[in-house]
C-alpha cells in the first residue's frame, strides 16, 4: 500500500484513585477538564486493588473515573501519561503519592493504558512510556485479555466501557 489511512480519533480516559481525606473527586475533575474539557465521570463500586495501594497511599482510598466526551487524535495517550505523572509528582507528599492517576485511550476497536512498566505484550511509545491493550471490542462487546488488570474485569467497569464506545460511535457518525 503506498498511502496510510489516518486512524479516528478516540476518547482520553483517567482514573484517579485518590485519599479522600485530602482530596475530592470535584477537585479531581476540574484538574481533568482544564485540560480535556468537559468529561463523563463513573465512579466505580469495585477497587481491588486499593488494598495494594493503600500500603504506598495510606487509607481511606476512592477511584472515579473521567472519559472526555470530544474526540482526540491517538497521539494523545503518551502526552497525557506524561501529564498524570506530573499530577502524582505535584500531589505527593513525603515521596508518597497521594494520588494513583491512570490513563488511556478508547477507541472503536479496543481500550489502551499507558505505563511505565515494560512487559512482553506491552508496546513501546516514546520516552519511557508502553501501550497496554486492556480491553478489545469485537462484534459489539468487550473482550478482556490474560493480562487486563483485575480492576478492569468486572462487569460494572465493562458496562462503562461499552457506553463510551457507544457514545464515541455516536459522535463519529455525527
Amino acid at each position: 500500500m503506498l498511502t496510510t489511512t489516518m486512524p479516528s480519533p478516540g476518547l482520553v480516559f483517567g482514573s484517579f484513585l485518590f485519599r479522600t481525606d485530602l482530596h475530592t473527586g470535584d477537585s479531581w475533575r476540574n484538574l481533568w477538564e482544564a485540560e480535556f474539557g468537559p468529561s463523563l465521570a463513573f465512579t466505580p463500586s469495585a477497587n481491588p486493588l486499593c488494598e495494594y495501594y493503600a500500603v504506598e497511599m495510606g487509607t481511606p482510598l476512592s477511584r472515579i473515573f473521567f472519559m472526555s466526551v470530544t474526540p482526540f487524535p491517538r497521539e494523545y495517550l503518551l502526552s497525557t501519561k506524561l501529564l498524570a505523572l506530573g499530577w502524582e509528582k505535584k500531589y505527593a507528599s513525603q515521596g508518597a503519592r497521594e494520588v494513583n492517576v491512570d490513563v488511556g485511550f478508547l477507541s472503536p476497536e479496543n481500550f489502551i493504558l499507558a505505563t511505565t512498566k515494560n512487559y512482553a505484550h506491552r508496546i513501546y511509545l516514546g520516552q519511557n512510556i508502553f501501550a497496554d491493550l486492556t480491553y478489545y471490542f469485537s462484534q459489539g462487546d468487550i473482550g478482556v485479555l490474560p493480562w487486563t488488570y483485575p480492576d478492569y474485569c468486572d462487569e460494572e467497569k465493562k458496562n462503562f466501557f461499552r457506553w463510551a464506545r457507544g457514545l464515541l460511535l455516536e459522535v463519529r457518525n455525527r
